[in-house]
């Protein structure tokens, strides 16, 4: 079996159910992943999930409003129970500073608090973040911050088997397949040894 196979593996992805978050969905169901996808568009996150199903995958939808992420995230667990891959795509408010740090850096601290202990607790799993980087002074903190955060969170569940991963990338329509290609590598079994690391899918040039 290639070591990049998913069969029967419970992935949870949240981050919307459109760009990065919904590659990862369709590379997951390709491997023959178990999905759960959190998102806050009801009509996006129901045609992805029709979608899925279409393909063959066992996939559901969790509509997040924003106002209370920890039942969301408590009910995923118990939709699907104790995730072994989760897919934390962080998003931006736009320019503004505060709304960008509230929705990337803290709405990922939220995701990893609610799922990584039960992870650690399985001593299984493999946790990837999407990290981005750009122009303005609130994408650049709130990538820099997940990507500090997701390093921290592996140094902790370290002795315990589970991995967490960042990739990095420049919010780009192009490049959402390659970074949907990275996390999902970096969330299979074929980097069994590899975490605290950070992938670039920026591209050297866009940082410039």
């Amino acid at each position: 079996m290639y070591r990049t196979e998913l069969k029967g593996r419970v992935a949870v992805v949240l981050g919307g159910a459109g760009g990065v978050g919904a590659a990862v969905c369709r590379l997951l169901a390709a491997r023959g992943a178990r999905i759960a996808v959190i998102g806050d568009d009801e009509t996006e996150l129901q045609d992805l999930v029709d979608e899925l199903r279409w393909v063959g995958a066992d996939a559901v939808g969790i509509l997040s409003t924003g106002t209370d992420t920890a039942s969301v995230h408590a009910g995923v667990i118990d939709e699907v129970g104790t995730p072994d891959l989760l897919f934390v795509v962080a998003g931006t408010g736009g320019a503004d500073f505060r709304v960008s740090v509230d929705s990337g850096l803290t709405g990922t601290y939220e995701a990893l608090r609610a799922f990584v202990p039960s992870m650690a607790e399985a001593r299984t799993g493999s946790v990837v973040t999407v990290a981005p980087f750009g122009t303005d002074a609130a994408t650049s903190a709130v990538g820099g911050g997940v990507t500090a955060l997701t390093q921290h969170v592996a140094r902790e569940v370290a002795a315990s088997g589970v991995r967490a991963n960042v990739v990095s990338w420049t919010p780009h329509a192009e490049r959402v397949d390659d970074v949907a290609f990275a996390a999902v590598y970096l969330a299979s079994d074929a980097p069994a040894t590899m975490t605290a690391t950070t992938f670039d899918v920026a591209g050297t040039y866009s940082r410039l």
